[in-house]
């Protein structure tokens, strides 16, 4: 069954859920169970019958009265909700909120008694986590078949709360559902199966269960996935049973990769931890029959990795091995595990230099079409992509994502290599050095910076540390050492920006634990920033003194970003006009939006949100274009299933989500202004345009990257890879005259005559001061009224009319004085 099937299913199950359970026929009211009530009090509405309970409660707070208040609570919402059906049958919903809603309306009864109002909210939490948990059951249980089970459960766990997370994944009807759903499609291709000795006879079996259980964990949340492995052990066990040899590709089998698969899908949580031991220890149960096999088994662990698999399952093994004495063996896992990475490594390399050529060209065009207007470009790469079809951009999509996957399994890899205890890593003595050069390749650091531009918890984390303390500056090129830097500053920016998010600043505890993980950064980073370490210390000292302002303290907030403006200037390299001091400023506002974000209960409009941010990055000292930037959403989609989404919820009740959500929208154009502008700043040909591209390039490609739409998502996409795979990615390999004719039409398609699109074009020439970009110097020149006869300082739109209404010598005379000056 498909995804949307899955949904269909979900959809039919909720209608005759409601169509069974509620109707406006008042002889179909929604049952109320008096759980605990007397006899005498059933005549009680349901109002009277919880005042009644809370009173019994306040004289005598036992377990008995605890169950009557909870139960006559949940009777009141029901037949709230039961008239509230009657009225509207198909606008009522009976939902988390709804809920939410009718506590918050009864609790208020008692406002003059706290202690009443806390047990009762507590009541309406259970309520809702027990309403959340067995809607979730109900609905997965009417999906039809196994994978359509754990399709609605995927689903409905997007929308579940923590606690309803935690309740559900460990939940006895889950379990059930699991067994009788699920367990026996996975066991199936067992069913007929006889054991005649002959040890081939296991591969298909084991390969079909195996990938089954690979189909249905993938990309399952981590609880879940531990459900459904949990309750299919038993067939785990038999899949074990393969022999190495017989368990990889060489021989037909398939069944160790999905299992790595599997494993991986586990996450690593305690209990998965103890998990994967489990899953580990059942293989190593049949080792004393392995004799010969240690070999294949490292060539299926190589392998998996390759395919993308997770090393999860090899790594435990090797722990498991060692720790019984058999470290000769142990050893030979680890190589299967550093030559699986190394076989990854050759096919990013591969898929880098693909990625590289696609681009290239929409690269180049972008790189010359710099300063025009958000709409100009996003008309102009709709019409691009147009004309490549629907097959490149599908291209695209996968190689991008691919490369992705890559970054993350280097990570995984990497910090589990990394993480080893001392004593597994000396059983195979190569480990260290063949680790540190596999992290300090091109590929692995390019893979891993596209992962990390995507995900702005992906250098956050005890993982993230691990493989990061494997680069060194100092064995890389000078291009890999300015690519570190740049990872480092990344990873400053996620790490400081979950720290603000995550400050409680009414505890001074948790003010002092924020600036100790602030501190922190500068060192933990020192081997990726080189020369430039003592540096990013200081600014990040100054960045801390920012955690302790309150939220509702705007004059107070700005105060200290004028103070941090001013830390700044003091370090070399920090200017507002510098990378390093545009990123700092952008996460000094960035953090201030998250603490003003969380300090009012009050709904932020959009105009006030712009204003207050405006504000901040005014006092920060970064130039209007990006202040103008930085309210608005990111090309990344933010939702609630984001970063910090999970501290979101666990904060103090009265913070509006929507001012949490708009303030993770302010951390993603963050992000991209930062990133955008470190990239748009490396390797700068025009000295002019470098000197001041701090108030072009706001208005150029950063707006690129944040304009809504297929088209801004990849130009995002453009915009990162110059940042990752550096300028010379985009010299292209088409001939001159391919060059010439695409520039010229996609300024056509953004807006300019063709007349004015063949002048200030790009002029397929790499070496010469005609090569220069001139349509950001034009840009620039209408935004300081140079392109307007009574000097009016020009917008974008009104910039490109003016150069289409020159005359075309008038502007040819004009580029050629532009290049010459900026060759």
């Amino acid at each position: 069954m498909t995804f949307f099937s899955a949904i269909s299913s979900v959809a039919r199950v909720v209608e005759n859920l409601v169509d069974t359970t509620l109707t406006a026929d008042d002889s179909h009211r929604p049952e109320v169970m008096n759980v605990a009530a007397p006899a005498d009090r059933a005549a009680q509405t349901p109002k009277d019958r919880t005042d009644a309970a809370v009173l019994k409660y306040q004289q005598s707070p036992t377990p008995e009265a605890l169950a009557e208040l909870k139960a006559a609570i949940h009777a009141e919402m029901q037949a709230r909700y039961a008239e509230e059906f009657r009225a509207r049958p198909t606008g009522a919903v009976y939902d988390a909120s709804t809920i939410n809603h009718y506590g918050s309306s009864i609790a208020g009864r008692y406002g003059n008694d706290p202690a009443t109002v806390k047990v009762i909210n507590g009541a309406v939490d259970e309520l809702r986590v027990e309403h959340e948990v067995d809607f979730t059951l109900r609905v997965a249980a009417g999906g039809g078949d196994a994978q359509a089970v754990i399709n609605i459960l995927d689903s409905q766990w997007q929308s579940l709360s923590p606690e309803a997370r935690a309740q559900l994944s460990t939940s006895p009807e889950l379990a059930t559902l699991m067994r009788e759903r699920v367990e026996p499609w996975v066991a199936e291709p067992y069913a007929n199966f006889q054991d005649n000795g002959d040890p081939k006879a296991k591969i298909q079996p084991a390969n079909e269960a195996s990938r089954r259980l690979a189909e249905l964990t993938s990309g399952l949340p981590p609880e879940l996935a531990a459900a459904v492995v949990t309750q299919n052990l038993d067939t785990i066990m038999k899949i074990a049973e393969v022999k190495p040899m017989y368990a990889g590709e060489k021989y037909g089998g398939s069944s160790y990769t999905n299992m790595a698969r599997v494993v991986g899908s586990l996450g690593d949580s305690p209990a998965a931890q103890q998990l994967i031991s489990d899953i580990a220890m059942t293989y190593l149960a049949h080792s004393s029959e392995w004799r010969g096999q240690w070999v294949p088994l490292s060539e299926n662990i190589s392998n998996s990795i390759r395919d993308g698999a997770s090393p999860a399952l090899a790594l435990e093994i090797a722990r498991q091995l060692e720790a019984s004495g058999r470290t000769e063996e142990s050893g030979i896992v680890l190589r299967g595990v550093v030559e699986g990475a190394q076989a990854l490594q050759r096919r990013t390399e591969a898929d880098i230099a693909e990625y590289q050529g696609m681009l290239a060209e929409l690269g180049r065009v972008l790189k010359y079409a710099e300063g025009l207007p958000p709409d100009a470009i996003a008309k102009a790469v709709e019409k691009y992509v147009e004309g490549k079809g629907p097959e490149w951009k599908a291209k695209f999509e996968q190689l991008e994502q691919r490369l992705i996957g890559h970054g993350e399994l280097f990570k995984e890899t990497l910090a589990g290599l990394n993480g080893l205890p001392e004593s597994v890593k000396t059983t195979y003595p190569e480990l260290q050095s063949q680790l540190e050069q596999l992290a300090n390749s091109d590929s692995v650091l390019q893979a891993i910076g596209l992962a990390a531009s995507r995900d702005r918890d992906f250098l956050v984390g005890a993982k993230a540390d691990s493989m990061l303390s494997l680069f060194d500056v100092n064995k890389v090129s000078k291009e890999g050492a300015e690519f570190l830097k740049r990872l480092a500053s990344d990873a400053i920016q996620q790490n400081a920006l979950a720290v603000f998010a995550e400050v409680d600043r009414s505890d001074p505890a948790s003010v002092a634990n924020a600036k100790s993980r602030l501190e922190q950064l500068g060192s933990r980073y020192a081997n990726l920033l080189g020369k430039d370490a003592a540096q990013y210390q200081q600014a990040i000292d100054a960045l801390s003194k920012l955690v302790d302002v309150p939220g509702d303290n705007q004059v107070l907030l700005q105060t200290r970003l004028k103070q941090f403006d001013s830390a700044l200037r003091g370090i070399e390299g920090f200017n507002p006009d510098q990378p390093a001091g545009i990123t700092f400023r952008s996460l000094g506002v960035a953090a201030a939006g998250l603490t003003f974000a969380k300090s009012t209960s009050d709904a932020i409009s959009d105009q006030s949100w712009a204003n207050t941010i405006g504000a901040f990055g005014d006092a920060a000292g970064l130039t209007k274009d990006v202040r103008d930037l930085m309210h608005r959403p990111g090309s990344m989609p933010v939702g609630p299933d984001s970063s910090f989404a999970d501290t979101q919820r666990s904060i103090r009740a009265d913070v509006r989500f929507e001012n949490w959500n708009r303030a993770l929208g302010l951390v993603s154009a963050t992000g991209d202004v930062a990133k955008m502008v470190d990239a748009l700043l490396s390797d700068r040909p025009y000295k002019h345009v470098e000197a001041g591209l701090y108030a072009v390039g706001a208005t150029g490609t950063v707006v690129m990257a944040l304009s809504s739409g297929p088209a801004g998502a990849l130009i995002g996409s453009v915009m990162v890879g110059i940042s990752v795979f550096g300028n010379s990615s985009l010299a292209g390999h088409r001939d001159k005259e391919a060059k010439i004719e695409l520039s010229q039409q996609f300024l056509i398609d953004a807006g300019f005559t063709p007349e004015a699109a063949r002048i200030i074009g790009d002029l397929g020439e790499d070496k010469y001061y005609q090569s220069v970009p001139v349509v950001p110097l034009l840009m620039e020149e209408g935004r300081r009224g140079a392109l307007s006869p009574d000097g009016r300082k020009l917008t974008p739109e009104e910039s490109i009319q003016a150069i289409n209404n020159m005359p075309p010598d008038e502007l040819q005379v004009r580029v050629n004085r532009l290049r010459i000056a900026n060759q």
